[in-house]
């Protein structure tokens, strides 16, 4: 056994939930897994949950598919590991992570990030999604991919007794991922690369039918029945827009405003990742190269990430002075953005007849 490892990742495309920053951080530059992430990754969603850390009432929004991606995603072959497994396997989870990654796998899972981030004993949690993909045994360090120690989403080193410590004191309600996937118990993703063969074409089909419920905010929730059916007070599509913006005139408007930034992270991630797939599909001969039309999207993207950090600005700055910008830069971009997903959808639909 070497001394170390690390496995390939790449900055990933897109980074607003650990998820997503986790499966693109594998598959973000493999040509074959890129025929999936750009046939997928359309449809926008919302929907009001408590928030897991403070118990407030939050606006979740996500790109679909959310973080079940990583066990639906072809080129990725996801086991999940209870805690008991990993205990009856290796004895403990520092042996079980270094052995996983000697097989060329991936660790994803929830730890109590205050056992890494403070020097000394704490007496409370925050449990978080944190992604594994080396170590070093002389040093005695893991290599990982998260928000928490930046920023923005960075690969960092977290030394093995810190994973040791916020390992063991998640339980099962800790758990908020593990929980939902595997029945309420507590573990482990370990994840592998399946990309040598190609699994999955680029699906012109499900692109079209996706733009068109995007467009139409169809309730796209009726396509993953047989899999689940806890779900209420859901908007989708374009629509999103319109309750995003909602709750942030909400925040604008209080006394002391508590500004949420995430649902407005996940609406520049999908501009960008949406302009990424015109590319790619103009790229592939799915679509005819216009730059005109590009240009025409970019202005969405540069409309949401205005709209996102002027609103990061006013957080700072206390001053709601410009809250009406944010208001017309987003109002612009969506208005933009459905016309040009028309002729994007007109284009395609052409093509196949």
């Amino acid at each position: 056994m070497s001394n170390s490892k690390m496995l390939p990742v790449t900055y990933p495309m897109i980074t607003s939930w650990q998820w997503h920053a986790t499966l693109f951080s594998i598959l973000s530059d493999d040509e074959n897994a890129k025929k999936w992430i750009f046939s997928n990754y359309i449809q926008l969603r919302c929907y009001n949950i408590e928030e897991i850390f403070t118990g407030d009432d939050m606006l979740f929004a996500d790109i679909m598919p959310g973080s079940s991606s990583l066990m639906e995603c072809p080129y990725l072959k996801t086991s999940l590991m209870t805690k008991q497994q990993i205990e009856s396997y290796c004895g403990n989870i520092i042996d079980f992570i270094i052995k996983t990654i000697d097989l060329d796998g991936y660790i994803y899972g929830v730890f109590d990030e205050a056992k890494i981030l403070a020097n000394v004993d704490v007496d409370y949690k925050f449990p978080h999604e944190l992604f594994i993909y080396g170590y070093d045994i002389d040093k005695e360090v893991f290599y990982v991919g998260d928000f928490t120690f930046e920023d923005k989403y960075s690969y960092n080193t977290v030394s093995f007794e810190d994973i040791r410590r916020g390992y063991d004191v998640i339980t099962a309600p800790d758990d908020h991922m593990f929980k939902d996937d595997y029945k309420g118990t507590r573990g482990l993703y370990v994840i592998f690369k399946n990309t040598d063969v190609m699994y999955y074409d680029v699906d012109t089909t499900l692109i079209r039918d996706t733009l068109r419920e995007y467009l139409n905010s169809t309730d796209t929730k009726n396509h993953f029945r047989m899999m689940r059916n806890r779900f209420s007070d859901t908007t989708f599509g374009v629509e999103v827009y319109d309750r995003v913006l909602e709750r942030i005139n909400k925040q604008l408007s209080m006394e002391e405003p508590d500004y949420d930034i995430r649902a407005l992270h996940i609406m520049y991630d999908h501009k960008a990742i949406m302009y990424e797939r015109l590319k790619y599909l103009m790229a592939n001969g799915y679509l005819n190269y216009d730059e005109e039309l590009l240009d025409s999207y970019g202005v969405v993207v540069r409309n949401v990430l205005t709209a996102r950090n002027l609103l990061i600005k006013i957080s700072i700055n206390e001053d709601v002075s410009e809250a009406s910008r944010f208001k017309t830069y987003f109002n612009i971009a969506k208005e933009k953005e459905v016309a040009v997903l028309l002729e994007v959808l007109s284009r395609m639909n052409q093509r196949a007849k």
